[in-house]
């Protein structure tokens, strides 16, 4: 059951990535729009732990996984996947950063949002993750019997460390990022609808009331008209008055 399981989920995620590589690589535009870049970044970096992750798995479901036998591979596997996961993990993290300068209307904090930014970012989030997972070629071992894989932490303080670091750096800590300024964004982007919609209604308003201006006018004209029509009348009546009088 695992095997079949672990074939379906490494040719479904494959397949995503691989699509997600497609949709976000626009030559002309990748540099320009920062979100794009990002994305299809982290959609490589998780092909890659997709793939060295699963990979060891599905050989080891025929007793064919190298990782299990040989130390080299063993750690090399380790540390690619946990770097490449947590460079994922936090490249869409930037990129829901990005979304929240763009959404703010302060100059300062959509200055922010650039390619310069955005590289150094990148270029730190592989540095700690390597610094971080370096420990991968100490602890992980091949060979092991009571434990979850062949190849896995061999005593339990590396073990702590490595299951301690993963769940902080690659899920607790992104995802809190995440849905802090997902939040934020969301109500950045309600103030700007609800600023869009007040000043909108504003302006409908002041053409309303010029438009409904401009029958009243006509209308005032309209009515003056029989009264100055009156006014002639009467005039013209009293000088014939007069005449006939003299």
């Amino acid at each position: 059951m695992n095997r079949y399981l672990t074939i379906f989920i490494l040719l479904f995620g494959s397949f995503d990535n691989v699509i997600n590589l497609l949709v976000f690589y626009q030559p002309k535009s990748i540099v320009q729009i920062l979100v794009l870049s990002i994305f299809f970044y982290a959609s490589a970096a998780g092909l890659i732990a997709l793939c060295s992750g699963l990979l060891s798995r599905f050989f080891a479901g025929f007793s064919l996984d190298r990782s299990a036998t040989d130390a080299t591979i063993c750690k090399s596997r380790a540390f690619i996947v946990w770097v490449s996961a947590t460079t994922s993990s936090w490249r869409i993290t930037y990129a829901t950063i990005d979304r929240y300068c763009t959404s703010c209307r302060e100059v300062r904090l959509r200055n922010l949002s650039n390619l310069r930014y955005t590289r150094r970012t990148m270029i730190i989030t592989v540095v700690s993750a390597l610094t971080v997972f370096a420990e991968t070629f100490y602890c992980h071992v091949p060979n092991l019997r009571n434990a979850p894989l062949a190849g896995y932490a061999q005593n339990m303080v590396c073990r702590f460390y490595n299951e301690t670091a993963s769940a902080l750096i690659y899920v607790f800590i992104p995802s809190t990022i995440l849905f802090i300024f997902g939040y934020a964004t969301i109500l950045n982007v309600r103030k700007f609808t609800l600023f869009n919609c007040t000043g909108g209604a504003y302006k409908r308003s002041i053409n309303d009331n010029e438009k409904d201006r401009s029958p009243i006018d006509s209308n005032v004209n309209c009515s003056s008209y029989p009264i100055d029509y009156i006014q002639h009348s009467f005039s013209c009546s009293m000088s014939l008055f007069n005449i006939n009088i003299e």
